[in-house]
C-alpha cells in the first residue's frame, strides 16, 4: 500500500503545502521543511502509524487540559485520516489520505510544542515596547529542526513532547484550577495566566536565591528570600503611564536621591510653570542648561522648557518624589522601586497612580533584604542618613552625640546583584503562602491576551 501510493502522496502533499496560507511561523517552517526536500514524518512507512497513533492520544489529553480547542490542532482530521489509514478501501484516494495526514500532523505537532515551549503569543507584540521588555526565550529555526529530529521515532518523540511542558508548580496549580472553573470569567482569567508562565526568562530569575517579585496586578511586591518571604503593598503606574513589565537586576540602592523629571512629565506638568519661581521654590525643582548650569527659573519660557533643550530637577530630601531611598537596575525605561513622600497612598485599595515607577511601603526592609550580609553599624549608617532611628548602641549613641542632618551613606552597592522581576498576573499563587490568589486587571491585559488566544479555545 505505501510503496504503490508514495510517490502520488508526495505530490498531494506538495500540492497542499502550494496551496496553503497560512502564515504562522510553525507552519511556515513546516512547509519549508517539505518543500526543501524533507521525507515524510509520519506516513512514509507502515510502522510510523504507531507514532501516528500515540500522538494524537496524547494530543487530545493534553489540548482538553489545556482548555484549547481540538479543531485549533486539526484533530478532528487527523482522527478521521488515521481511521482510513487502519482500514484503507478502494472508496477512499489513499494518496490523499496520505498527504493531507502528513501536513496536518506536522502542523498540529509543530503548533503544540512550539506554543507549549515558548507560549503560544508574542507578549512584544502583544503588549509593545513601550511597557514589555524581558528577556525571554523566542522559537526560532533551530528549535524547528529539533523538533523534527525528534520524529525519529516514537520514544523521542514522546520523550520531546513531555521536555517542552511547562514545568513550574505554578503552572501546574493553574492547570487543576482549569479543570474546576466553572465559568466562562473564571476560565478565561485562569487560560490567560496560564498563557503568561510559557513565556520564560532567558536567565530564570526565580531561580536564584533571592529575588524581588512585583506584581503590578496585585499592587504587591514580595522579597523572597531562601527561608523567608517579605511581602507589602506597593503604588505603580496610572493606566495611562504604565508600569512597564521587565527583568533586572538591582546593582545600587542610592540614599537621598534627587529626581531628574522625565521629559514628559516637564512637557505635561511642568513647563506651563515657567517663570514661577515660586512654583519651583514650593517644589524643591531646580532648571539646568544643556551645560549643567542652573538657570534661574524667570529666565525660561514654557516652549523652552517642553523642547527639552533643559533639564529640572528636584532636590533631595524630605518632599522628593522618590522619597529617601530608591533602587537601581538597567532597564531603558528609567523606573525604580524607590520610596514616596506620600505615604499615605498605600492606605487605597486602588493604587495604580505613578508615572510608572514602583512606590514601596517599607523600602528599608527591601534594603536590608537586598543586603543580606551587611553589618548592623552599616545598615545604622544607613537609617541615619535617611533620617530613620537607628538599631544598634552605636547608632543611638551616634545620633545622640550628633546634630543636625546627618549623611553618612549615599550609596550602597548591591552585590551579588538581586534580580527584580516585574511582571503581571491575575491569578497565581501566593509566593508567601502558595494558595491561589485572583486580583483586578488594572490595565485590561488580560483581554489582550484572551483576544490573542481566541482562535485556539472552543
Amino acid at each position: 500500500m505505501y510503496q504503490a501510493n508514495a510517490a502520488q502522496a508526495q505530490q498531494q502533499l506538495n500540492t497542499i503545502l502550494a496551496n496553503a496560507n497560512d502564515t504562522a511561523f510553525t507552519d511556515r517552517m513546516g512547509a519549508n521543511y517539505y518543500q526543501q526536500g524533507g521525507e515524510r514524518l509520519w506516513t512514509a512507512t507502515p510502522q510510523q502509524l504507531e507514532k501516528c497513533d500515540s500522538f494524537a492520544v496524547t494530543l487530545h489529553q493534553k489540548v482538553t487540559e489545556m482548555g484549547f480547542s481540538e479543531e485549533a490542532f486539526r484533530l478532528p482530521a487527523i482522527d478521521r485520516n488515521l481511521a482510513i489509514m487502519h482500514q484503507p478501501d478502494s472508496a477512499h484516494n489513499l494518496p490523499q489520505t496520505m498527504a493531507q495526514l502528513e501536513a496536518d500532523l506536522t502542523s498540529a505537532y509543530l503548533r503544540y510544542t512550539t506554543g507549549q515551549r515558548f507560549g503560544f503569543t508574542n507578549p512584544t507584540r502583544l503588549f509593545g515596547r513601550n511597557n514589555y521588555d524581558r528577556d525571554i526565550e523566542r522559537a526560532d529555526s533551530a528549535f524547528i529542526d529539533d523538533a523534527i529530529d525528534q520524529l525519529y521515532n516514537c520514544h523521542t518523540m514522546m520523550e520531546f513532547l513531555r521536555s517542552v511542558e511547562p514545568t513550574q508548580p505554578e503552572y501546574q496549580q493553574l492547570m487543576e484550577q482549569l479543570a474546576i472553573d466553572s465559568t466562562d470569567e473564571t476560565r478565561h482569567r485562569t487560560l490567560c495566566n496560564m498563557e503568561r508562565l510559557r513565556w520564560r526568562d532567558k536567565k530564570n530569575p526565580m531561580q536564584a536565591e533571592r529575588y524581588i517579585f512585583v506584581n503590578i496586578a496585585s499592587q504587591q511586591v514580595w522579597a523572597v528570600g531562601p527561608d523567608s518571604v517579605i511581602n507589602m503593598r506597593i503604588c505603580c503606574g496610572k493606566p495611562s503611564t504604565k508600569t512597564p513589565l521587565l527583568t533586572s537586576e538591582i546593582h545600587k540602592i542610592e540614599l537621598n536621591p534627587e529626581w531628574g523629571i522625565p521629559q514628559s512629565i516637564i512637557r505635561g506638568e511642568v513647563s506651563h510653570r515657567a517663570g514661577d519661581s515660586a512654583y519651583f521654590a514650593r517644589h524643591n525643582y531646580y532648571i539646568t542648561n544643556s551645560q549643567g548650569q542652573r538657570v534661574d527659573p524667570r529666565s525660561v519660557s514654557s516652549s523652552e522648557l517642553a523642547s527639552g533643550r533643559y533639564a529640572v530637577r528636584q532636590r533631595s530630601g524630605a518632599g522628593n518624589a522618590l522619597g529617601r531611598i530608591i533602587f537601581r537596575f538597567q532597564n531603558r525605561f528609567s523606573v525604580y522601586l524607590h520610596d514616596t513622600s506620600s505615604p499615605g497612598a498605600f492606605n487605597n485599595d486602588r493604587r495604580t497612580i505613578s508615572h510608572g515607577c514602583v512606590r514601596l511601603q517599607r523600602p528599608f526592609d527591601i534594603a536590608e533584604f537586598v543586603l543580606p550580609d551587611a553589618a548592623p553599624w552599616l545598615l545604622d549608617q544607613m537609617r541615619l542618613s535617611i533620617d530613620m532611628q537607628p538599631k544598634t548602641d552605636r547608632g543611638r549613641e551616634y545620633k545622640r552625640t550628633h546634630s543636625g542632618s546627618i549623611r553618612l551613606v549615599n550609596n550602597k552597592e548591591v552585590n551579588p546583584r538581586v534580580p527584580v522581576i516585574i511582571t503581571y498576573f491575575t491569578e497565581y499563587p501566593n509566593p508567601a503562602t502558595g494558595v491561589m490568589d485572583i486580583w483586578g486587571d488594572p490595565y485590561g491585559y488580560d483581554n489582550i491576551i484572551f483576544r490573542a488566544i481566541k482562535p485556539l479555545l472552543p
